[in-house]
């Protein structure tokens, strides 16, 4: 009897402790999507102070943006899924390759603002990866929650 109370014991305590990680990272998810909120929120305002500053004589036109009928060109920033989780591969500029950097696009010297916006767009992206990442913890921890829970009350 002791044997079978000390199990229930040990199944409780690591109960508890897989509850307290799964609150430890539903706060660090609930952090990282404020982050995210805030960073998207600062590079939407750094984009419009651009479109302000510079008004009609360098604003985006259909003709800048790539259509089908348009050169081909690879993406600088990849999505890649691993046993590791959701990371973001970034890659050089290479115009021989087809990897051609979008903000040149709108301007050879794009004015200040706009770069610091696209740099906030980037860190949103790495912001969108770390809370993919939580939230597939956040599902294994829960998962852990529901086959301890039922192998506990069957026992």
């Amino acid at each position: 009897m002791s044997i079978r109370n000390c199990e229930k014991e040990a199944a409780g305590q690591l109960l508890d402790d897989l509850y307290l990680d799964m609150f430890h990272l539903v706060e660090e998810h609930t952090q990282c999507r404020i982050n995210l909120e805030r960073c998207n929120a600062s590079g939407a305002i750094l984009l419009a102070r651009t479109r302000f500053q510079h008004g009609g004589s360098q604003s985006v036109s259909t003709a800048q943006i790539p259509t089908e009928n348009s050169a081909e060109f690879n993406a600088l920033c990849r999505v890649v899924d691993s046993t590791d989780g959701v990371c973001i591969e970034r890659l050089s500029v290479d115009k021989s390759k087809g990897f051609v950097e979008p903000l040149h696009w709108f301007s050879v010297l794009p004015p200040m603002s706009l770069r610091n916006a696209v740099t906030k767009f980037k860190d949103c992206i790495e912001l969108v990866a770390e809370s993919t990442n939580l939230q597939r913890q956040l599902g294994k921890a829960l998962d852990w929650i529901t086959k301890l829970r039922r192998s506990a009350l069957l026992s």
